[in-house]
């Protein structure tokens, strides 16, 4: 099968049923996930014109490595392609073999607990992308990270995160969270919140640069600083927030919700800051006719472009929770966003960006 520039060689019986247990895993769901690592690998080497010794922890069939060193090459000084599992390495050296790489210098393969590499190499691009949660993972990022380095972590424990299952989402990432109307968008900044903590106990900002949800998987870059800026900027944007269950309504203040008056609940904390770099965005944007995208990637280009970097929330409203807090029947998106001077996120089709509560 191919993806993108990748020729994987892959039994078609492990894709009936996706299993971590599987001999060796592959996700095409995901390809969406290993585009994006292209499309931020090529902005930010655009930036700062250098070379890459990269990790690739969790490899698999190698179909990310395979990508990043037949689409972007420049971009590569050295690539550890690694999985724990030695039936997926003998499928990558297969894979790697297909698509003429066998011989390139630039790959070290590795058949190792990702978490040894971290603890022992640095780099200056580390993909860590388990089937789950990446707890156990992160917490070697900040030591393992170049300065200036960057990290794109997957996590796939929507309902922990998202507050959708609260004794979960404190258990293993110390937030009381809820199902709200904006469960999405928490969960992608509980997961930046986890990120950030585990940089900042080492004095050290992981900054996010670039971030998404798509089809229960969320995906954030992050870049590491030790500029101080960086460290306090993070601190003050890692905070408790105020939810009312009736309407809707958020705040970062306690108290009645200024709505409905009903009593406001405390979730949290959180990460409020922003989850976009204005230099990797100005660079996609001139660089978009490029990026060969699929209509689901355009997409959710476009309403970050457009809505999710530019407005500064760390909310989205979900209209039908607005409709049936109004008890009225749901009305055209278009309308909404005329009315409210909003736009639409890309986390669902029903939500919008507004700086005040919606009218219908």
């Amino acid at each position: 099968m191919n993806e993108g520039k990748a020729i994987i060689n892959y039994n078609p019986d492990f894709l009936k049923k996706l299993s971590s247990k599987l001999p060796v895993f592959y996700n095409p769901l995901m390809k969406i996930n290993r585009d994006f690592t292209i499309i931020i690998l090529k902005s930010y080497y655009n930036i700062i014109k250098k070379k890459f010794d990269i990790l690739d922890c969790m490899t698999a069939t190698g179909v990310r490595s395979i990508r990043i060193l037949k689409e972007i090459p420049e971009v590569v000084n050295k690539i550890y392609i690694n999985d724990i599992k030695k039936e997926a390495i003998a499928n990558i050296k297969e894979n790697l073999k297909i698509n003429n790489l066998e011989n390139d210098e630039k790959i070290i393969i590795s058949n190792k607990d990702c978490r040894e590499i971290l603890l022992k190499y640095k780099f200056d691009y580390i993909d860590i992308d388990p089937f789950g949660s990446p707890i156990g993972f992160v917490e070697l990022l900040p030591k393992a990270l170049k300065n200036n380095g960057i990290a794109g972590i997957t996590a796939t424990d929507i309902s922990s995160l998202s507050g959708s299952k609260p004794k979960s989402c404190f258990r293993k990432y110390n937030t009381i969270g809820i199902k709200t109307d904006f469960y999405l968008e928490f969960g992608l900044r509980n997961l930046a919140k986890y990120i950030i903590i585990e940089g900042l106990k080492y004095d050290i900002a992981l900054i996010p640069i670039f971030s998404y949800y798509y089809n229960h998987h969320y995906r954030i870059f992050v870049k590491k600083s030790n500029k101080s800026k960086d460290i306090n900027y993070l601190m003050e944007n890692v905070k408790e927030i105020y939810y009312c269950k009736n309407c809707g309504y958020k705040s970062l203040e306690n108290g009645k919700c200024k709505v409905c008056n009903n009593d406001l609940i405390k979730l949290g904390p959180i990460y409020i800051g922003k989850l976009y770099d204005e230099n990797i965005l100005n660079n996609i944007r001139n660089n978009i006719s490029l990026l060969n995208l699929d209509k689901d990637e355009k997409k959710i280009i476009d309403r970050i472009l457009n809505c999710d970097s530019k407005i500064d929330l760390w909310y989205y409203y979900d209209i039908r929770k607005i409709s049936s807090f109004y008890k009225n029947n749901l009305p055209k998106i278009e309308k909404i966003l005329e009315i409210n001077n909003g736009c639409r996120t890309h986390f669902t089709d029903y939500g919008i960006k507004t700086l005040y509560y919606p009218k219908i």
